[in-house]
């Protein structure tokens, strides 16, 4: 049968084909979903005799979704394409229903009610007419006869190109799906797909008058996840509870009688019992695995999450860390959960308890803790405090630890193991003042013989851990502090590793390097068993610091990075430790004439709301210092980047107290400035940095290159020589600055002896560590290595290096040579005739005599010879 469109009192085409008499009719205006009629219209038009299968429980959207499409959307979009829906009720008449819808009455008569000869007799009729047509079974789950079953799938498999079938179900119909797959004609939609958003959701609650600010409306969808029945139930409910939305949302967590009645009648009251004690003990924890399932059920668990998942049950499922996880949706969890406190205390106590062992054992300690502060009995909650609280504490749970704490078991706070975890969640987040607070409260306790939930040893440990950490956050001379002479055995990974970094760090800032540097290595072997990544970034970040205090700025380089990699692979860039990682390699980069990696400038840079309320650099002043110098080495605005610059390095002075300014940073500092002529700031920099720090190699080294800038090179002779007799010797860099200003100082002096002794001094502590930087810092560093180049034995080829940097600067007064000249130039040191070279370059010999006598004129020499010295002073060659 062929039809052709006619035209309504609109003017708009209107199949006469189209059936909507058994398109349901709904007594409210759903809500537009213009996403899903879009992909809906996509299936449609595929043209293979595609399928679309949509499941979810009740309520959902199924029913009202297609309905809204094929009623009114699909006429406006596809006006020749007719449309039969069918509701099942009686599954032995489908084919005769369909025929109906279908206006194919008469075919099919004489074969049975049901089976495939019904479906192919459809079939045939369908591929003969050609027509499009969608085919709507709304509630495929209640079809379950045999025939009926086998009749459908054989007409899914071969229903012609034309035919579009949607069918709507509560859970998969048991056919051979499969086979649709294979043949990429099946599409499936599940809850997550129906789910509306929030956009959606609100529009709803407006038809009901229900209007929702953004956090009431975020709330509400954290409780339905878009299930549209509840989202709709929920509306009528606020609507009803005008005063105050928020109370009303907080009573939907414990779902009222309109949400209970249509998740018992609909859904769970068709469940097995066996089915509903699973979901019973199941609802206790958030998301579970089969294995905690089991625990909580005693086994059994995969069968049921099998029949949970064949009805399509509303739940969730997700991978992570090698397991799947299942949760069920919020409302449905609610109603269980009450289901189990009916049960009475004990049993729920129980499930608790099973659940954090369970939880504890794979790791999941946060979610562990919520079911221990659910539990009456607060010795399993200590017990868990004193193994795993500081594993929290260094996981950045710290301050969601002590609120839940203070708000489920208040009394546990004042213990003094807590109140030194708190000291050093406090230490962790940069807050001195809090953590000092903390630990002295325990100190106060100490008078009355505290027992704590620890144990006394762990308790020690901590404390030690603590005061080591406080006396490097708050500059106390480290000599004062008292450190554990050897490391007790292992008996917490994480506490053991805690105290081996913290007193390791104090030896490294004694100048014990090498005790230090044990002690960090130490904190690793005892970390990476039980995988602390954490603990681990800070041991090996201050590793690197140690490799940099010793002068070893390669070392530094590569901690460092491996420092960034373990932040990289445990998510844990956005740690102090972890930019503080990204300060010591990008300022070793810095010191060795390496550029920047990308990123690295913006990562030190970078500012947030700290837990006082005040923004700040994430990982303090003195890793934002570092990368507002290196910004100043890129920048177009320079004097705008070494304001910055200057800004920062004066937050850093202001530190209560200041951090020691090793490495030469306080000079790095003053040379930017007088680079951009900033010399008063300079000047004013370094009297305050001798305020505030005293006379020590960075001060000295800074009122030495104001000196030098002001050409008054005696004063700088005088100021740095008292550095290069000191024992024991200046940090490397600090040393070769002060080479490189003596060198320099005694060149203009005209004492050139001490001046090439000190270039050749300065080169062997530079070639050394590959350090580069006060060369190009030091005014006419660069020039002396010119001057005196290939005079440095073995050191020459660093020297080169130096020289052919791009960050290498010279003061010259001659013109600039062209490619050719310069050609030339490069041929002169060879000792080859002029001859030779036109016959190298193929010209002629009169061209090579032009060249030189260019070259001559720009040099203002008059011979091959004072041309080579003089291209050397100057840096051409």
């Amino acid at each position: 049968m062929t039809t052709s469109p006619t035209l309504d009192l609109t003017g708009r085409p209107v199949s006469r084909a189209r059936s909507r008499s058994h398109i349901p009719v709904f007594p409210f205006t759903p809500v537009s979903r213009h996403r899903l009629h879009t992909a809906l219209d996509s299936v449609a038009d595929r043209g293979h005799g595609g399928v679309l299968l949509i499941c979810g429980a009740v309520g959902i959207g199924k029913t009202v979704t297609v309905a809204d499409w094929a009623a009114n959307h699909l006429p406006q979009t596809h006006p020749d394409t007719r449309t039969a829906w069918i509701t099942v009720r009686d599954q032995m008449s489908l084919w005769a229903e369909l025929r109906a819808r279908l206006q194919l009455r008469g075919l099919g008569a004489g074969r049975p009610a049901a089976g495939i000869g019904e479906a192919d007799t459809l079939l045939e009729a369908l591929a003969a007419q050609r027509t499009p047509t969608v085919l709507i079974i709304d509630d495929a789950h209640l079809i379950t006869d045999p025939l009926a079953l086998a009749g459908l799938e054989y007409f899914l498999q071969n229903a012609p190109e034309s035919v579009t079938t949607v069918l709507c179900a509560r859970f998969d119909p048991p056919i051979r799906w499969h086979l649709l797959d294979l043949h990429s004609r099946l599409t499936r939609w599940s809850a997550r797909d129906l789910a509306l958003s929030a956009g959606e959701a609100a529009q709803l609650c407006d038809g009901h008058e229900c209007e929702l600010d953004g956090d009431t409306l975020d709330t509400l969808m954290s409780l339905t996840e878009g299930w549209a029945a509840l989202v709709r139930i929920a509306a009528i409910y606020l609507t009803a509870n005008t005063v105050d939305h928020t109370d009303a949302l907080a009573a939907l967590a414990r779902p009222p009688h309109a949400f209970a009645d249509i998740l018992v009648g609909e859904l769970i009251d068709t469940l097995s019992p066996s089915l509903r004690q699973f979901l019973t003990c199941t609802s206790i924890p958030e998301e579970f695995t089969e294995q905690l399932a089991d625990d909580l059920v005693g086994g059994g668990a995969a069968h049921q999450l099998y029949e949970l998942n064949r009805l399509n049950f509303p739940m969730t499922s997700l991978s992570r860390g090698g397991a799947v996880w299942f949760s069920y949706h919020p409302m449905l969890r609610a109603y269980f959960l009450a289901e189990a406190n009916r049960l009475g205390p004990d049993l729920c106590a129980d499930l608790h308890l099973r659940a954090a062992r369970q939880l504890m054992a794979t790791g999941e300690l946060w979610a562990a803790l919520r079911h221990l502060l659910a539990v009456p009995d607060r010795r399993p909650l200590a017990s868990f405090l004193a193994d795993h609280a500081l594993a929290l504490v260094l996981a950045d749970h710290g301050e969601a630890l002590f609120d839940a704490l203070a708000g489920a078991a208040p009394e546990v706070l004042t213990d003094p193991f807590l109140r030194l975890l708190q000291a050093t969640d406090a230490l962790l987040h940069g807050d001195s003042g809090s953590a000092q607070a903390y630990r002295d409260s325990t100190r106060l306790q100490a008078d009355d013989e505290p027992v704590s939930l620890a144990g006394p040893y762990r308790l020690d440990a901590l404390g030690a851990a603590v005061n080591a950490e406080l006396a490097v956050a708050t500059g106390t001379a480290p000599e004062s502090t008292a450190l554990p002479e050897r490391l007790p055995p292992a008996d917490r990974p994480d506490l053991d590793g805690y105290l081996a970094v913290t007193t390791g760090t104090v030896l490294v800032l004694r100048g014990e390097l090498a005790r230090g540097e044990e002690r960090l290595r130490v904190a690793l072997t005892r970390t990476r068993s039980r995988c602390h990544p954490r603990l681990r970034l800070i041991a090996v970040t201050r590793l690197a610091v140690t490799a940099g205090l010793a002068g070893s700025i390669t070392t530094m380089r590569q901690r460092a990075e491996r420092a960034r990699a373990i932040a990289r692979d445990h998510d844990l860039l956005d740690l102090p430790e972890a930019v503080h990682a990204t300060a010591l390699e990008a300022y070793g980069a810095y010191l060795q004439g390496t550029d920047p990696q990308p990123g690295r400038i913006e990562i030190l840079c970078a500012e947030r709301i700290r837990r006082d309320g005040t923004p700040g650099p994430v990982a303090g002043w003195l890793p934002h210092t570092v990368g507002t110098l290196l910004h100043c080495q890129c920048a177009t605005d320079r004097a705008t980047a070494t304001d910055r610059l200057r800004r920062s390095i004066g937050r850093v002075l202001d530190a209560d107290p200041p951090p020691a300014l090793s490495g030469g940073l306080l000079g790095a500092a003053v040379w930017t400035l007088l680079g951009v002529n900033e010399a008063p700031t300079a000047q004013r920099l370094v009297e305050r940095a001798r305020a505030v720090l005293g006379r020590t190699p960075d001060t000295v080294l800074a009122g030495a290159a104001l000196a030098a800038f002001a050409g008054n090179h005696q004063a700088v002779v005088t100021q740095v020589e008292p550095l290069l007799t000191a024992t024991p010797a200046a940090h490397p860099v600090s040393r070769l600055t002060a080479l490189l200003l003596d060198a320099r100082a005694h060149h203009q002096l005209g004492n050139d002896p001490k001046s090439r002794e000190a270039v050749e001094q300065g080169l062997r502590i530079a070639a050394g560590h590959q350090i580069t930087r006060p060369f190009f810092d030091v005014p006419g560093a660069v020039e002396l290595l010119d001057y005196y180049a290939g005079c440095f034995g073995h050191h020459s080829a660093f020297a080169d290096t130096v020289r052919a940097s791009h960050h290498a600067h010279r003061r010259t007064d001659h013109p600039p040579l062209t490619a050719t000249e310069a050609t030339i130039l490069r041929q002169l040191p060879s000792g080859r005739t002029t001859q030779h070279i036109a016959d190298d370059l193929g010209v002629s010999i009169n061209t090579v005599k032009t060249h030189l006598r260019g070259i001559y004129a720009k040099l203002g020499t008059s011979s091959r010879m004072e041309t080579l010295e003089e291209a050397r002073r100057s840096g051409l060659l």
